[in-house]
């Protein structure tokens, strides 16, 4: 019997481990990618707003299409992310209800 409360000791405290690291797994994503991403995306939204003359910031169509694709992965990037976490809460609260 105290082997068998010993195993299930052990699986519990696995499982809660678990839990802690895909929490540190998430805390660490938002920190360090979703974060840099806002900074990002607010550095491009200024770079696509008009100039105080109502100008564009570009000075040619290439500096100004690039910038539209990197928005546009930036978004995409950012979008997948937003998965990412709705897996990692999925497996969380799976582990938690087990």
């Amino acid at each position: 019997m105290n082997s068998k409360n010993t195993l299930a000791n052990k699986l519990n405290n696995a499982k809660w481990d678990a839990i802690d690291s895909i929490g540190q797994v998430r805390n660490d994503l938002f920190n360090h990618v979703t974060l840099s991403l806002s900074r990002i995306e607010g550095k491009l939204e200024f770079l696509n707003s008009e100039s105080i003359d109502g100008d564009s910031r570009f000075v040619d169509n290439f500096s100004q299409r690039t910038c539209k694709d990197i928005t546009d992965e930036v978004a995409h990037t950012c979008k997948a992310l937003d998965e990412i976490f709705v897996s990692l809460n999925e497996a969380k609260n799976s582990l938690i209800n087990a």
